[in-house]
């Protein structure tokens, strides 16, 4: 059962789906998840995926678009802000607090790739969430621009130049325009020899996008890269005392920061749930590997949110 809701966040209408589980009783308060995808997408992505399978296993689910992005209000339009994403989380457990439907005592969180960076800071000081998960987790998007082979000095230079004149343009005028600067265009299937992950990454985010998820849109305001090489969620793991499940691909490139993760967490339990022969992007939506994922998941939130 999926319904269309809203809330605020900063003055801003914030809209998602909720996800209600199947033998859905309109007397009973469930356990809940916020569910929050990977960098710059929209509820009807892998996030939307999750939440709906979540449901399925008995939980009240919430995917939602970021402010800027999707169906949410906002601007500037399309402005990856870890910050303001990380309020966001905040106001969604605030909204789910409220329902009527929902247990208050038994909020969960649930981060795939980016948002894994989101929610963190919040988990971090809003006791609220009573357990933190996340899949094909990415901690720090500082070291994906400034460490990643993807982006050699020359063409940070060029990043850093961009997104100061873009930030400058919009204080003098109030206008901004998204371009492919942090996401460059893929127009063609990549060689082979570019590997794995540039063939996933023009599969999810270009090739599929048309026909499966217009609403979403890969161009960013450049000046959302100075907000991002600002962002190392590792920095809270030592803070969070929930529980913690990393589910993550054997063979993602990612897999490192969630043992990173699991490595700082000085308090409470951490967890890690290995998907063996799962790349970073295919966790997002290929069944056999959600199913694995969801199936760790169910478990988890399952004990964690007991009532």
């Amino acid at each position: 059962m999926k319904r269309s809701v809203s809330f605020n966040s900063a003055g801003d209408k914030v809209v998602g789906n909720l996800f209600l589980p199947a033998e859905f009783n309109p007397g009973k308060k469930y356990p809940a998840i916020v569910v929050g995808g990977p960098l710059g997408t929209v509820k009807e992505q892998t996030q939307g995926l999750f939440a709906d399978a979540l449901a399925r296993n008995g939980f009240a689910a919430l995917a939602f678009d970021y402010r800027t992005f999707g169906e949410s209000e906002g601007t500037p339009r399309q402005y990856e802000n870890p910050a303001n994403k990380t309020e966001d989380v905040q106001c969604a457990v605030s909204f789910l607090s409220a329902h009527e439907n929902v247990d208050a005592d038994r909020i969960g969180a649930l981060g795939i790739c980016a948002s894994s960076s989101y929610i963190a800071p919040a988990v971090s000081s809003d006791r609220r969430v009573k357990a933190f998960a996340t899949v094909s987790a990415h901690f720090s998007l500082r070291e994906f621009f400034l460490e990643n082979p993807w982006y050699p000095p020359e063409a940070l230079d060029k990043m850093y130049a961009a997104s100061s004149a873009a930030r400058q343009r919009y204080f003098e005028t109030g206008e901004s325009q998204p371009d492919d600067m942090i996401m460059p265009d893929m127009t063609e299937p990549p060689p082979a020899e570019a590997g794995q992950l540039a063939a996933d990454v023009y599969d999810y985010y270009f090739e599929r996008v048309a026909r499966c998820w217009p609403n979403y849109s890969n161009h960013f305001v450049p000046f959302s890269f100075e907000q991002l090489i600002r962002s190392h969620a590792l920095d809270y793991a030592s803070r969070i005392t929930v529980p913690y499940l990393g589910v993550v691909g054997s063979e993602a490139v990612t897999r490192p920061f969630t043992e990173r993760f699991i490595e700082a967490k000085k308090h409470g339990l951490a967890d890690l749930k290995v998907i063996d022969g799962a790349h970073h992007i295919p966790a997002y939506d290929r069944p056999e590997y959600v199913e694995q994922a969801v199936g760790a998941l169910g478990a988890f939130f399952g004990q964690h949110l007991a009532s």
